[in-house]
């Protein structure tokens, strides 16, 4: 056995010389900006904050509670976590030598120098070690390392996937606050404009206006009906859409708050930039993909040391079946052996470069990541900021818009203008109203862009991580 590791040493050393090992330090490979580019506070974070103190809705906590816990996206993230842990579970067995149980029995015709040929038989009984490679160079502990990378990988995209469905969950129930507050928006429209279809029709009778205005303000009426039936439609999608997110069937969703009583911070804090790459679960996910690729150059590279096996057999073995637990018939063995690559047309050095473009490719994919890590999180914090100035100047609008339309009506059943300005008046009030219920809408789902952005929502002892693992 000394010869053979001697041996093997000698041959190791010849194939190390044109090998070396590679590790990758991910977080160097980006550029990290010292702020962000729109002011907010960094000395603390909006991910800190549970996923149930974002609004404090008892409606949305249920509706988050209930997807993390059937949703089945993130049941399949969990079952690949399963497998990535099985396999990590079956490259690490490799380190350690198999015992089996081994029994067999022979009979049979042979030739011998006589005459005649002879039956012969043996038997033998114990525990067999099949062939385990002595993993001297490290080429098993590299493979064993990019499994249990990989395995890290698919726990980290579980939790990005968590995280994605506490903001999708979220901004889905945002919307169907915001088609509420649209709905009633488009029926205290329509009640207005059958007021002023009422009016213009007892003007038309009194033949104090024209069929033109008549039928003018029967279309206004009619616009407004079918703006309804469109908010409808879109709501009744919107509940069936949260419906399957949640794990349910298609079905009404209960929500007993109105967007407007929803509060909403002054401002937002963030962090520093450098924490998203410790904290935000894609960035994780790919940092543990580019270390996987490391391992597996470097178990690529090692596949040019020598092979050190051994096999070996303790127990009884004999001739005769009959025998074979008489005195004298215990047997054992061990057989080393060694082997080096000589010639294998290419294999080894193609498995070699198709490792190190995957490094590269993983290299690229953690830029790629961290970068529009760092893009979501600037564009919930200016599209705050600005859904906030929007909000407000619509207000504004909106306050105008309502009191041009009431001096327009007033004016027109005094007979001091044309129904055209009341029309025009009641369409720009309408669309004005909207927009405001749009831009409110942005504002809560900035704060929730946000929050998944920097990684938060994730709560390794949390009600959904019981329902995930």
């Amino acid at each position: 056995m000394r010869r053979v590791l001697l041996l093997a040493a000698v041959l190791g050393a010849m194939a190390v010389a044109g090998c070396s090992s590679t590790s990758t330090d991910a977080r160097s490979t980006v550029d990290v900006p010292s702020q962000w580019r729109t002011a907010a506070e960094q000395d603390r974070t909006h991910a800190d904050l549970p996923w149930g103190d974002l609004f404090r809705t008892p409606d949305l906590e249920v509706l988050v509670r209930e997807a993390l816990a059937n949703n089945s996206d993130l049941r399949i993230a969990a079952e690949r976590v399963e497998l990535a842990r099985a396999q990590y579970g079956f490259e690490r067995s490799a380190l350690f030598p198999a015992v089996l149980g081994d029994a067999a029995y022979t009979r049979g015709r042979q030739p011998s120098v006589g005459p005649e040929n002879v039956i012969v038989e043996s038997s033998s009984l114990g525990l067999a070690v099949p062939t385990w490679e002595i993993d001297l160079w490290g080429r098993v502990r590299s493979s064993t390392e990019a499994a249990r990378r990989q395995l890290l990988a698919s726990d980290e995209t579980r939790r990005a996937l968590y995280v994605s469905l506490i903001g999708e969950v979220a901004r889905g129930y945002l919307t169907l606050l915001d088609l509420d507050y649209q709905l009633e928006v488009a029926r205290r429209t329509l009640e207005t404009r059958r007021e002023s279809l009422r009016v213009v029709k007892a003007r038309f009778e009194g033949g104090i206006t024209s069929a033109s205005d008549l039928r003018q303000a029967e279309s206004n009426y009619a616009g407004a009906e079918a703006a309804i039936a469109l908010l409808q439609r879109s709501r009744s999608q919107a509940e069936n859409g949260l419906s399957i997110l949640v794990g349910r069937n298609p079905g009404p969703v209960l929500r007993a708050t109105g967007i407007n009583a929803m509060a909403t911070p002054p401002r937002l804090p963030a962090g520093m930039p450098s924490d998203l790459l410790q904290r935000r679960p894609d960035v994780l996910a790919a940092e543990q993909q580019l270390l996987s690729a490391d391992a597996s150059i470097d178990a690529a590279r090692k596949a040019y040391f020598p092979v050190i096996s051994l096999t070996g057999f303790l127990g009884f073995a004999s001739p005769a079946l009959k025998d074979l637990f008489d005195d004298g018939r215990s047997a054992w063995s061990v057989s080393p052996a060694i082997t080096l690559p000589i010639f294998t047309a290419g294999r080894l050095s193609a498995n070699v470069e198709a490792a190190e473009a995957q490094q590269r490719i993983a290299v690229e994919q953690y830029r790629k990541t961290v970068r529009t890590a760092f893009r979501e999180v600037d564009d919930a914090l200016v599209a705050y900021q600005r859904y906030l100035e929007q909000r407000e100047a619509l207000g504004r609008v909106v306050k105008a818009n309502r009191e041009r339309e009431r001096l327009a009506d007033l004016r027109y059943r005094n007979g001091l203008t044309i129904f055209v300005e009341v029309l025009l008046a009641q369409q720009q009030t309408f669309e004005s109203e909207l927009q405001l219920s749009q831009a409110n809408r942005g504002v809560y789902e900035s704060v929730v862009n946000l929050y998944t952005a920097l990684g938060g929502g994730w709560q390794p002892d949390g009600p959904g991580a019981a329902a995930t693992r």
